[in-house]
């Protein structure tokens, strides 16, 4: 089972005509604390995390890190985030 999350940063996508673009961070960096907060970790370019050094945060619908590269190629097209059965980002949808 996958659970679908519209980021409002983004356009949301309609079902029918998606693209899933697949999170290429490692399983065990998906997930990373800042100030207290827990937050999600995505990227569709690097699979190490430690090795971007500067993170952007989404704040809704769910907390999460990307990568500049990533963002820039996301923002201002239709996109949902997609997760796992355990929550775990695993990707995201779009829209052409």
């Amino acid at each position: 089972m996958i659970y679908i999350y519209h980021c409002p940063m983004f356009k949301m996508a309609s079902k029918d005509e998606n693209n899933i673009f697949l999170n290429k961070i490692n399983c065990e960096q998906r997930f990373a604390k800042r100030e207290n907060k827990e937050y999600h970790v995505f990227s569709l370019k690097c699979e190490d995390a430690s090795k971007i050094k500067n993170w952007l945060h989404i704040e809704k619908p769910l907390p999460v890190l990307i990568d500049p590269e990533s963002f820039e190629e996301l923002k201002n097209k239709k996109m949902n985030w997609v997760f796992d059965k355990e929550k775990t980002l695993f990707g995201c949808i779009i829209k052409n």
